[in-house]
C-alpha cells in the first residue's frame, strides 16, 4: 500500500476549524494566557527572590564559594588543593585580630589573602590594590570611618593587632579599601605575605584547638562543578585526599541544594502539581466543551475516511496553535507582573544586594514556565482528544453532549465546581497560614524584656572568644535607680563541665548516651560507630558533660520556658526556688527531638569555684616545660534538688554551643555564693514603664557611647523594628497570592459560563425558534450559573474548614512564629463576586449572542 502524504490536509483542517470558530478558541487562548501568566509570575518572582536571597546570604556568610576548610596547616593545604574535582581553590591565612580602641564595637580579623579569595569574599578593593609591601594594608570603609580617616587610599593608619595574645602595633599605608556589607559580622584587614610570614608564619602541625593555635592557619575556600549536595561532596573530598577525619569545615548555606531535604522537595513538587492542576481544570473544562461542539465536524471527517490518528493530530495541532499564541503572551505578561511585584516583595526582605528588587531574567526560568504551561495544555487536551477520536461517525451526527437523567450535562458540573472550589480552597489555606504570622512570637526568643545590656561583642557570631563578665554591680545599681525601671535582673554564667554521681550517670546513659538522638547528632558531625563508642566511653569514664552554669534573677527566671516541674505546675515559684536548695536544668536537644538528662526531684551536686578555694598546682608538659594552674578539686560541693526542666531563650543564654549543653540555672545570689561575690554579670535585662522607655533608651545610648563603649544594649522596640519588614513581607506575599488565586477562581468561572453559552448558541436558537423568549433563556442561564455557585460555595467552605482545622493548624503549630486562627474570610469575600458574575455574565453573553438572528444561529454548528 502506498503511503499518502496528508500532512497539508491535516494542517488545513486543524487551522480552518480554529479560523471559523474564533470566539470559542479565543476564550481557550485566554485560559492558556492565564495559566502561563500564573506560572511565569511564580517562576520569575520565585527565581528572582531565590537569586536575591542567595546573594544576600552569601554576603552574610562572607563568600560565594561552596564550602571551606578551616585551620589547615600548609601541608594539609598542599594535600588537597590539586584535587581534580575542585573547580576553584583559594585561601587566606589568619594573622590576628584588630585591637584598636576604636574597634570595640567593630569586630575585625587580619589575614593574608590571595586575590581570588578576597574577590569571592566580597572584600576585594573597590579602589587601590591588594597589599604587596610589608607596610601596606587593605581595610574596609567602616574601619577607616572608625579610625576617623577619610575613605580613600594613600594615608597612614596605626593598627594594633592581637597576634597570639601579643599586641603588635604598626603604621600601615592604605593601598586599597573595600565597601563593607552592613550585614557582614566581621571586618577584614588584609596584610601582605611578607608581613604574615614575619608575624604569623604558616602552621606546620595539625590543629589542636588550643587558644592561639589558629594563627598562621589556612582557611581554604573552594567550589565544585555544581552546588548539588555540597556536604556529601566535601565528605568525599576529605576521604579522597586523606585529610584528617576531624578537619573543621563549613558549608555555604546560601546554596539551596547544598543538602537535599526530601520534605522540601516534596512540598515544592506538591505546589507545582497543585498549580498545574488548577490550570488543567481551567483549560480542560473549556477544551472539553469546544470538542463537544466540534464533535459533528469530526464525525463528518470520519465518514470521508479520516482515521482516529489523524483526528488526534488535528486536535493536537489546534492545542499547539493555542499554545503558540497564548504561552508567549502569558509569559510576557507574567514577567511584567513579576517586575511590578518584585520591588514590593523584595523590599520586605532583609537582603542587601546590588540589584535589590530587580527582576533577574533567566532563560531557564522562562523556559521552565513555558514547559509547565505547555504540559498543562497537552494534559488538558488529552481526554477531549481521545473523546473526539473514539466516537463513531453515526454517533457524532446526532451527538451534542452526554446528559444525566435530569437532562443536565454529565461531568461538566463536577469539573466546573472542582475548578472554582480548588482556587477558593488554595486561596483560603494560603491566607489562613500567612495571616497567622505573629511578630510577638517571632521576636519573643530574641528579646524577652524591654532592654538587655551586655558586652558589645557577646552576641556577635563572628567573635570566637566571648567576654561574659562585662556588666558590673555598680552599673546594675545605677539601672535600678533610673526613673521608670520596674525590674532589673542579672544573668551570670560559668562555663565548663558538669559532674555527676554514679546513679545520675546511669540515668543519663540510658536517657541520652544510648539514644538515637545522640547517634544521629554525632553521625551528622562525621562520627562512625566506633568513634561514637569511644566518645561515649570517654564521657562515661569522666562522668562529665559539657554545660554552663547560670545564675539568674527573678525576671530572667520568669522568662524561661518551663517544660516540667517537680510539683506538676507550669510556673516556677521564685520564693521556693530562691531558697538556695534548688536548681533548674535544660534538656538534651537536637533538630530531631529532645530528651531529659535528669528529671525534677533528682539530686545533683555543684562544685564551688570561689577564688578562696583555689589551689595553685604545677604540671609538667611532655616537652618538660612547667606550668601553673588553679585547681578546685578540693573545693566544697553542694547538693541541690532539680526543681524543673526548662529551656533558655536565645536572648538570655550564651550563644555558644557544645555537644550536650547540659546547663544548670541557680538563683543569682546562690550563684555568687558558689563562684565569688565579685563575679560580674554576662548580661542584665530590664522591664520599664511604657511611658519611660524613651528616657531609659536615651540614657543607655549615652552610657554605652560615652561611659562604657565596650557595652551595648538591645531594646524590644529596636528588635521589633528590625524584624518588622519580615512580617510585612508575609502580608504582602499573602496578599499577592490571594489576588492571583482569587482571579483564577473568578476568571475560571467567567470562562466556563461564556464558553458554555457560545458553544450552545445553536441549542438556544432552537429553543427560541419553538417559542422560548429571551427573558426565559436568560433566567435559565442564570439558574444554571446559580447551581454552579451554590455547589462551589458549599464544597469550598467545607473543604476549606476541614483543611483549616487540620493541615493549616498543624503547620502553624509546627512553626513557632505563627499563631493559628480559623478563617473563611477569603471564601466569604470572593463568593459575592462570583454571585455577581453569575447574574451579569449570562446576560452580557446572551445579549451579544442574540444580536445574531435565529436563522443564522441555526445554520451554525
Amino acid at each position: 500500500m502506498n503511503k499518502v502524504n496528508n500532512r497539508n490536509a491535516v494542517n488545513n483542517l486543524a487551522f480552518s476549524g480554529v479560523k471559523t470558530k474564533k470566539n470559542k478558541y479565543i476564550i481557550l487562548v485566554l485560559a492558556v494566557i492565564l495559566t502561563s501568566l500564573l506560572f511565569s509570575t511564580l517562576f520569575s518572582v520565585g527565581g528572582s527572590m531565590v537569586n536575591e536571597v542567595q546573594e544576600s546570604t552569601m554576603r552574610q556568610v562572607g563568600g560565594t564559594f561552596h564550602a571551606g576548610f578551616k585551620y589547615l596547616s600548609k601541608d594539609e593545604y598542599e594535600q588537597m588543593k590539586d584535587d581534580p574535582k575542585l573547580k576553584f581553590v583559594s585561601y587566606r591565612i589568619l594573622v590576628g585580630f584588630g585591637e584598636n580602641e576604636e574597634f570595640t564595637k567593630l569586630y575585625t580579623e587580619c589575614y593574608y589573602s590571595e586575590d581570588e579569595d578576597a574577590k569571592e569574599s566580597f572584600c576585594y578593593p573597590v579602589k587601590g590594590k591588594m597589599p604587596a609591601e610589608e607596610n601596606e594594608v587593605v581595610v574596609s570603609d567602616k574601619i577607616l570611618e572608625a579610625l576617623g580617616e577619610p575613605v580613600d587610599i594613600g594615608m597612614t593608619i596605626r593598627i594594633d593587632l592581637n597576634i597570639n595574645d601579643e599586641i603588635i602595633s604598626n603604621d600601615f599605608t592604605v593601598c586599597g579599601y573595600y565597601e563593607a556589607d552592613p550585614i557582614c559580622p566581621a571586618q577584614m584587614i588584609y596584610v601582605s605575605k611578607s608581613f604574615q610570614e614575619k608575624y604569623a608564619p604558616d602552621a606546620t602541625t595539625p590543629y589542636s584547638a588550643v587558644r592561639g593555635d589558629d594563627v598562621g592557619r589556612y582557611s581554604v575556600d573552594f567550589k565544585f562543578s555544581n552546588s548539588i549536595n555540597i556536604e556529601k561532596k566535601v565528605e568525599e573530598l576529605i576521604a579522597r585526599t586523606g585529610l584528617r577525619e576531624d578537619v573543621d569545615y563549613g558549608i555555604n548555606w546560601a546554596y539551596g541544594a547544598s543538602s537535599i531535604d526530601p520534605s522540601v522537595v516534596v512540598i515544592c513538587a506538591a505546589l507545582i502539581i497543585i498549580f498545574m492542576f488548577a490550570g488543567y481544570l481551567i483549560i480542560y473544562n473549556i477544551f472539553d466543551i469546544n470538542i463537544v461542539s466540534d464533535i459533528q465536524e469530526f464525525g463528518l471527517l470520519k465518514t470521508i475516511g479520516t482515521t482516529e490518528k489523524q483526528l488526534k493530530k488535528i486536535v493536537r495541532k489546534r492545542a499547539n496553535l493555542i499554545s503558540i499564541i497564548g504561552i508567549p503572551i502569558g509569559i510576557g505578561l507574567g514577567v511584567l507582573v513579576a517586575a511590578y511585584l518584585l520591588p514590593i516583595i523584595s523590599g520586605q526582605f532583609d537582603t542587601l544586594t546590588v540589584g535589590k528588587g530587580g527582576l533577574h531574567i533567566n532563560i531557564w526560568i522562562l523556559m521552565g514556565a513555558a514547559v509547565f504551561s505547555y504540559l498543562t495544555v497537552i494534559f488538558s487536551s488529552g481526554k477531549p482528544c481521545r473523546k473526539a477520536a473514539r466516537v463513531s461517525p453515526v454517533e457524532t451526527v446526532k451527538y451534542t453532549e452526554e446528559f444525566d437523567k435530569k437532562g443536565k450535562p454529565k461531568k461538566k458540573l463536577g469539573v466546573v465546581i472542582l475548578s472554582i472550589s480548588l482556587a477558593l480552597v488554595i486561596l483560603n489555606s494560603v491566607f489562613g497560614f500567612v495571616s497567622g504570622f505573629s511578630m510577638d512570637q517571632y521576636v519573643k526568643n530574641l528579646i524577652v524584656s524591654d532592654f538587655s545590656i551586655q558586652d558589645a561583642e557577646l552576641d556577635n557570631p563572628g567573635v570566637r572568644y566571648k567576654y561574659t563578665e562585662a556588666v558590673s554591680h555598680e552599673l546594675m545599681d545605677e539601672l535600678r535607680s533610673l526613673d521608670g525601671v520596674n525590674s532589673v535582673s542579672a544573668v551570670y554564667i560559668k562555663e565548663g563541665f558538669q559532674e555527676f554521681s554514679e546513679d545520675n550517670w546511669a540515668k543519663i546513659d540510658k536517657n541520652v548516651m544510648q539514644s538515637e538522638l545522640l547517634k544521629e547528632k554525632l553521625a551528622g558531625h562525621g562520627y562512625d560507630d566506633q568513634m561514637r563508642k569511644d566518645e561515649i566511653d570517654h564521657y562515661a569514664e569522666e562522668r562529665t558533660l559539657d554545660g554552663k552554669t547560670y545564675g539568674m534573677g527573678e525576671l530572667a527566671v520568669d522568662k524561661l520556658k518551663v517544660i516540667e516541674t517537680k510539683d506538676g505546675s507550669d510556673k516556677i515559684d521564685w520564693n521556693t526556688f530562691n531558697s538556695g536548695n534548688y536548681v533548674l536544668i535544660t534538656r538534651f536537644e537536637t533538630d530531631n527531638g529532645e530528651v531529659n538528662f535528669l528529671d525534677p526531684g533528682d539530686k545533683i551536686s555543684i562544685r564551688s569555684y570561689d577564688p578562696e578555694y583555689g589551689e595553685t598546682q604545677k604540671v609538667v608538659s611532655e616537652s618538660g616545660e612547667e606550668f601553673e594552674y588553679i585547681s578546685f578539686d578540693n573545693a566544697p560541693v553542694k547538693e541541690y534538688e532539680i526543681y524543673a526542666v526548662v529551656e533558655i531563650p536565645i536572648a538570655l543564654g550564651l550563644r555558644c554551643y557544645g555537644t550536650f549543653d547540659c546547663d544548670y540555672i541557680l538563683p543569682e545570689d546562690e550563684f555568687r555564693k558558689l563562684n565569688g561575690s565579685d563575679w560580674n554579670a554576662m548580661r542584665v535585662i530590664m522591664d520599664v514603664d511604657d511611658s519611660k522607655e524613651g528616657y531609659v533608651n536615651d540614657w543607655l545610648k549615652n552610657y554605652t557611647t560615652t561611659v562604657e563603649p565596650a557595652l551595648d544594649y538591645d531594646s524590644k522596640e529596636s528588635v521589633t523594628e528590625e524584624y518588622a519588614s519580615f512580617g510585612r513581607m508575609f502580608k504582602v506575599v499573602g496578599a499577592v497570592i490571594a489576588v492571583v488565586l482569587g482571579l483564577i477562581g473568578l476568571m475560571n468561572f467567567a470562562n466556563t459560563i461564556i464558553t458554555s453559552i457560545i458553544v450552545r448558541s445553536r441549542e438556544l436558537a432552537m429553543l427560541e425558534a419553538v417559542g422560548m423568549t429571551g427573558k426565559q433563556q436568560r433566567i435559565s442561564l442564570m439558574k444554571e450559573g446559580c447551581r454552579y455557585f451554590i455547589w462551589s460555595a458549599v464544597v469550598s467552605l467545607v473543604i476549606s474548614s476541614v483543611l483549616n482545622l487540620t493541615l493549616i493548624k498543624a503547620l502553624t503549630d509546627a512553626v513557632p512564629m505563627f499563631d493559628w486562627n480559623f478563617t473563611l474570610v477569603p471564601n466569604l469575600v470572593c463568593l459575592p463576586f462570583i454571585l455577581i458574575l453569575v447574574i451579569i455574565i449570562p446576560v452580557i453573553a446572551y445579549n451579544k449572542m442574540s444580536k445574531v438572528s435565529v436563522v443564522d444561529r441555526l445554520r451554525v454548528e
